[in-house]
């Protein structure tokens, strides 16, 4: 890819991650589904999932997967989204002074997480998912949840 091509790329994943983020947001969300509830805080895990199964509909030739990171402490885990190329951090901004970030892997969240394993987006539980349906639909300007 060109350097224009993926300066776009980035800008179109960022307008849509914004996006996930208005609707994650939301108090519908954050008070119907378990691990949105103090969005971005400690959702990491739940938001890459979700964010990651939209990023891979709308590119399906990426190889889009959640990276979990970690270091001595386990309280200390983070999630994120990569594809070979870019890095997605969904919830970066649970640590000040970051903010949410798309860009070339690894984010800047991840510096003091050296152990880092892939894991499938296939592999969501349906409760890590539960939210998604609702999420699509206040992105979804013409839609409303009842």
């Amino acid at each position: 890819m060109t350097n224009t091509q993926i300066t776009n790329r980035i800008a179109q994943i960022s307008k849509f991650m914004l996006e996930f983020r208005l609707a994650a947001k939301t108090k519908h969300i954050q008070e119907n589904h378990v691990g949105y509830a103090n969005f971005p805080a400690g959702s990491c895990t739940w938001a890459s999932f979700a964010f990651g199964r939209m990023l891979k509909e709308i590119e399906p030739h990426r190889d889009w997967h959640l990276i979990n990171a970690s270091n001595d402490d386990p309280c200390k885990n983070h999630d994120w989204l990569e594809d070979g190329e870019l890095a997605v951090d969904i919830t970066a901004d649970q640590y000040d002074p970051l903010e949410p970030y798309v860009g070339t892997a690894p984010p800047p969240s991840v510096k003091t997480r050296p152990r880092r394993k892939r894991i499938e987006l296939s592999t969501a539980t349906q409760a890590y998912l539960a939210a998604l349906d609702d999420i699509r639909l206040l992105m979804n300007p013409g839609r409303k949840i009842e």
